[in-house]
C-alpha cells in the first residue's frame, strides 16, 4: 500500500538517501563514528530480527520549512518498533524496541509530534532505535516511510479512495449474495459455486488490504494481512482458471488446471517480494485462462468464446500496466469488471439453459398427450359421477369441455347434454387424462375436440377456442401460447 502525501505539505525522506547504522548494543547518545557503524541508504535499513541505531541527516531548505503548517509530526510506517529522537530530543515511543524477551511491538504505522522550535533551517538529525523481533515473515521492504508533515492520525495517509474501496466491497458482498442464491438450484451449480468463491476472495482481499488503513494494528499482525492477501489473490486466481476451464477447454480442462496450479505455485516460491507473489498468484491463471479462451474461439468461432477472450486479455493487460500499483483499489476495480462479465455470461448461459429445458419439457408434454390420445382412442377412459343416488359412467372421450361453478363443475357434451360434477374444477382436472388442458381459471377443455383458435380482440380480453361441435371457449391470454403449443401438432387444428 502507498504512502499518500498529497493532503497536506509534506517533507519525505528519500530512499536512496545515505544513512549511518550501528548494532543495537549501543546506549543513548550513540556514537555514530563508531567503527561498527556504517553507512546504507535507507531503504536498505532492516530492523527484522534484530535492533539497530539509525542516523539520518534532515536538511530543511527555508521553503521546506515555511511550508509546513504547525503542529508537526514525524511518520513512520515501518515493520518494527521505535524510538525516536530529533535534534537529540526524545519525541517518543511506538511500542518499545528490544531483544526478543523485551520488546514490545509497535503500530505498524506511528507518528510523533514535533514540538515547535524544533525543526531548524540547514542541518538537523533524526535518530531511531529500532527491532521487529516478533514478526513471522522477512519483507525485503520493512521501512515503508519516513517523513514530516501536519499532525494528523497515520491512517489518513494511508486511505487512498476508501470510499471507492467500500463501494467496491459492496459490489462484492453483493455479488457473493447473488451468486449463493442461485448455486441453490442445482443448473449450473458448480459454476455459481464457483463465482460465489471468486466474490469471497476478492471481498476478503479488498478487505485485509482496506484494514491497514482502517484499523491499524500492531507490526506483527501486518504478517498475517500479507499472508491473506496473497492467499485471497492465489484463490480468486484458481478458481477464475478452473471456471474458465470447465466452460471452454472440456475433456483437457484438468490438464489445463493443473498446469496453471503448478506454474503459478512454482512463480510464488521463487518471487521473494510479497506484491509480486500477490500479483503472481492472479496473473498466472488470469494468463492460462485466456489462452483457453483464445484457442477454443479460434476452433469454434464462436461469441462466447471471443468475447471471453478479450475480457481475460483486457485484464491480463490492466495487470500488467498497472504493475508497480496493481494492489490499490484500482485492481478490485478490474476484478469486479471482470467479475460483472462473468455475470452477464453466466446469465446468458442460465437463459439458454432455461430455454432448451422448456424445449425439453414441450416435447416431453407433446410426447405424453400422444401417448394419452393413444390409450383414450384405444381404451376410453371413464369418469365416475354419483348424483340423487345413483352413478353414472361417462366416457371421457365425448366430453367437450368442463366449466366451474363455485363448488360444483358442470360438465358439457359434444350433444349437447350437460352434467353436474360434486367437486371443483381442480378435483375434475385429476381425474380426466392428460388430453383435457386448463385453459382458463374456469374451463377445462377436450384438445381432440378443438378445431380453432381465435386470437384475442380489442373487444375481447381473452382468445377462444372454437370445438368441434361448434361451442366455444375462452382462453386466458396468458395461456394462449401454452394452448397454441398443446395442439399445434394437430392436423385439422387453425389459428387466426
Amino acid at each position: 500500500m502507498s504512502i499518500s502525501t498529497s493532503s497536506a505539505a509534506f517533507v519525505p525522506f528519500e530512499g536512496q538517501q545515505p544513512v549511518t547504522l550501528c548494532d543495537g548494543a549501543h546506549q543513548w547518545p550513540v556514537d555514530f563514528t563508531s567503527t561498527d557503524c556504517r553507512t546504507v541508504l535507507l531503504k536498505d535499513v532492516d530492523p527484522q530480527g534484530k535492533t539497530l541505531w539509525v542516523e539520518i541527516p534532515v536538511n530543511l531548505s527555508e521553503q521546506q520549512l515555511q511550508a509546513l503548517t504547525p503542529p508537526l509530526a514525524l511518520f513512520l510506517y515501518a515493520k518494527a518498533s521505535s524510538r525516536a529522537y530529533f535534534n537529540d530530543v526524545l519525541l517518543g515511543e511506538n511500542g518499545k524496541p528490544g531483544n526478543k524477551v523485551t520488546e514490545i511491538p509497535g503500530a505498524m504505522d506511528s507518528h510523533f509530534y514535533l514540538p515547535e522550535g524544533l525543526l531548524k533551517m540547514g542541518k538537523n538529525r533524526l535518530v531511531l532505535h529500532l527491532s521487529a523481533q516478533q514478526g513471522w515473515l522477512t519483507l525485503t521492504r520493512p521501512l515503508h516511510f519516513i517523513g514530516i508533515g501536519g499532525f494528523a492520525d497515520p491512517r489518513q495517509h494511508l486511505q487512498q479512495y476508501s470510499e471507492l474501496g467500500l463501494v467496491l466491497l459492496g459490489v462484492l458482498l453483493t455479488g457473493l449474495v447473488y451468486f449463493s442464491v442461485r448455486s441453490i438450484t442445482p443448473s449450473q451449480r458448480s459454476n455459481h459455486l464457483l463465482l460465489v468463491l471468486m466474490c469471497l476472495f476478492s471481498a476478503v482481499q479488498l478487505f485485509a488490504e482496506m484494514s491497514r488503513g482502517l484499523l491499524g494494528y500492531a507490526y506483527p499482525i501486518h504478517d498475517i494481512r500479507l499472508l491473506t492477501i496473497t492467499l485471497m489473490s492465489l484463490g480468486f486466481g484458481v478458481c477464475l482458471l478452473v471456471f474458465i476451464a470447465g466452460q471452454f477447454a472440456r475433456h483437457h480442462a484438468l490438464h489445463w488446471i493443473y498446469a496453471g496450479i503448478l506454474v503459478t505455485l512454482g512463480a510464488l516460491w521463487l518471487l521473494d517480494s510479497f506484491d509480486a507473489r500477490t500479483t503472481a498468484a492472479t496473473f498466472f491463471p488470469a494468463f492460462f485462462a485466456a489462452i483457453i479462451t483464445v484457442r477454443f474461439w479460434w476452433r469454434t468461432r464462436s461469441d462466447q468464446g471471443g468475447f471471453s477472450a478479450l475480457a481475460l486479455s483486457l485484464f491480463i493487460l490492466c495487470m500488467i500496466l498497472t504493475a508497480d500499483y496493481f494492489h490499490e483499489t484500482l485492481y478490485f476495480v478490474f476484478v469486479s469488471l471482470l467479475l460483472g462479465y462473468l455475470f452477464i455470461q453466466q446469465a446468458l448461459e442460465s437463459n439458454r439453459q432455461e430455454l432448451r429445458q422448456q424445449q425439453d419439457n414441450e416435447r416431453i408434454a407433446r410426447l405424453s398427450f400422444r401417448l394419452e390420445q393413444g390409450q383414450q382412442q384405444a381404451r376410453p377412459a371413464l369418469l365416475t359421477l354419483k348424483s340423487a343416488g345413483k352413478i353414472d359412467k361417462l366416457n371421457t372421450a365425448e366430453i367437450a369441455y368442463c366449466q366451474a361453478a363455485k363448488d360444483y363443475s358442470e360438465i358439457h357434451l359434444l350433444n349437447g347434454q350437460q352434467h353436474l360434477y360434486s367437486g371443483t374444477l381442480k378435483s375434475l382436472e385429476a381425474e380426466l387424462p392428460s388430453t383435457f388442458l386448463r385453459v382458463h381459471r374456469s374451463f377445462l377443455v377436450n384438445l381432440e375436440q378443438i378445431r380453432r383458435l381465435s386470437s384475442a380482440t380489442p373487444d375481447s380480453t381473452n382468445a377462444s377456442l372454437i370445438l368441434s361441435n361448434g361451442q366455444t371457449v375462452p382462453v386466458s391470454r396468458r395461456l394462449v401460447p401454452a394452448v397454441r403449443s398443446a395442439v399445434a401438432d394437430k392436423p385439422d387444428f387453425g389459428a387466426d
